[in-house]
């Protein structure tokens, strides 16, 4: 079976037969990182589409659930998400359409709005786990656990190269 890649890699082929200084290799772990990515998001929604979620709001679930009090700040939850506001905002209007969460102001500052896990989400949560869990061993099991260790090891290395790298 011919891998989704390979025409990005039939392409990376002739631009590297038709210029010189062609940083093939560079170019094709990028976007082989970016390709696998994409494959990685589409196989967890395609899990998610039958309970009505997606991998986003299925992450919100998860940091809520992992609250002490259940609850977060909506500018906190677009942090943990790394998306926007605006985002978190659809975010937590679609678990609260599901009812899920609730808003609530702060006890302490009104102008402080907080976003509760409810008991449903909170069952909601707690029972994808088992197949979730199954799903991401059926993923990462194709390697080793020295490979997955230094796997994470490199994307670690990447991760940190990019978040300090000069974008001149």
């Amino acid at each position: 079976m011919e891998s989704s890649f390979s025409p990005t890699e039939s392409i990376l082929s002739l631009y590297a037969t038709t210029l010189e200084e062609f940083p093939r290799q560079e170019i094709q772990l990028t976007r082989l990182s970016m390709h696998t990515h994409s494959k990685l998001l589409e196989y967890r929604n395609k899990n998610f589409k039958a309970q009505g979620i997606n991998e986003t709001l299925f992450m919100a679930l998860v940091i809520l659930n992992a609250q002490k009090d259940k609850s977060i700040q909506p500018s906190e939850l677009s942090l943990a998400l790394g998306s926007s506001r605006t985002n978190a905002t659809r975010i937590a209007d679609d678990l609260e359409k599901k009812g899920w969460i609730v808003r609530k102001e702060s006890g302490k500052d009104r102008r402080c709005l907080h976003l509760f896990l409810t008991p449903a989400g909170q069952d909601f949560i707690n029972g994808m786990f088992p197949q979730q869990h199954a799903n991401l061993i059926k993923i990462w099991d194709v390697f080793s656990e020295e490979e997955r260790t230094q796997l994470e090891q490199l994307n670690r290395k990447l991760l940190t190269r990019l978040e300090t790298i000069d974008h001149t």
